[in-house]
């Protein structure tokens, strides 16, 4: 039998509003294994959410770049648990967003202010590593993350995010790091999670309340159960789907940890 591990999976849809107004999908998703069994496992998600208003209007860029930035420095840390507790990460996720929306901005040629006007990609951010020993998520902005236990019990974790006037919580805001909500989760065998769902906002907001969205990770723990983890993945776009199409009408991004 192999040794059990996190594994990553996950969708995205264009949202139906979008879609009709033939606007980009706002969102971001990036998903990582660790693929040499010479090294600690882990697994990493990670979701974003162009705002997609009128002063954004490069946001869809900004969601991707967010997403790649997140996950790639996130598999290039150490597997210490100290490391997760210093600030220098955020600081280090919106130096190094930053730097990609500059270096994105003069490859189309774009005109450019001074300061840089950061707010043409602002994107919020969720993003989480999973291994044998802790979990660690971090979130900038609005959108959710669900943990959920042996049990099939579902709750969130990290405080929703404030706004900032009328916008949510953003990478393109001056001193963006201070705004990040962290989260380390020790691993402890006898109530480990056993698994993690992150979404964009328009999976949440296709719900009626946060208890129809929570029951939605109990759901998913079932199904994993009970049909497996690839019958998940291979249906999943087709839920998004519908959830967008018959709910809140906006791209969706849903990213699922689970260790199996």
């Amino acid at each position: 039998m192999s040794k059990k591990k996190w594994v990553a999976i996950g969708s995205i849809v264009d949202g139906a509003i979008h879609l009709r107004q033939e606007k980009p999908c706002q969102d971001g998703l990036f998903l990582r294994e660790s693929e040499d069994d010479k090294k600690p496992a882990f697994a990493i998600a990670c979701v974003a959410d162009g705002h997609g208003s009128g002063s954004c209007p490069h946001s869809d860029e900004g969601a991707k770049i967010a997403v790649a930035v997140a996950g790639e420095l996130l598999e290039a840390m150490p597997h210490d648990l100290n490391a997760y507790k210093d600030i220098r990460l955020p600081r280090k996720i919106e130096s190094e967003w930053k730097k990609a929306v500059q270096k994105m901005h003069a490859k189309n040629g774009r005109d450019e202010a001074e300061p840089f006007p950061y707010i043409l990609y602002g994107t919020t951010l969720i993003a989480v590593i999973a291994t044998d020993k802790f979990i660690f998520a971090l979130q900038i902005g609005d959108g959710n993350i669900l943990m959920i236990d042996k049990e099939g019990n579902a709750r969130p974790i990290l405080a929703v995010a404030e706004t900032v006037g009328e916008d949510t919580e953003s990478l393109c805001l001056d001193d963006a790091w201070t705004y990040v909500r962290t989260q380390i989760i020790p691993w402890n065998a006898a109530d480990a999670p056993a698994m993690f769902l992150l979404s964009t906002d328009g999976y949440a907001n296709s719900f009626t309340d946060s208890k129809g969205f929570t029951k939605a990770g109990t759901d998913f723990f079932q199904l994993w159960r009970e049909k497996g983890l690839d019958y998940i993945n291979e249906n999943l776009q087709g839920w998004l789907r519908q959830s967008s199409d018959k709910g809140s009408g906006d791209d969706i991004a849903m990213a699922l940890l689970a260790f199996e």
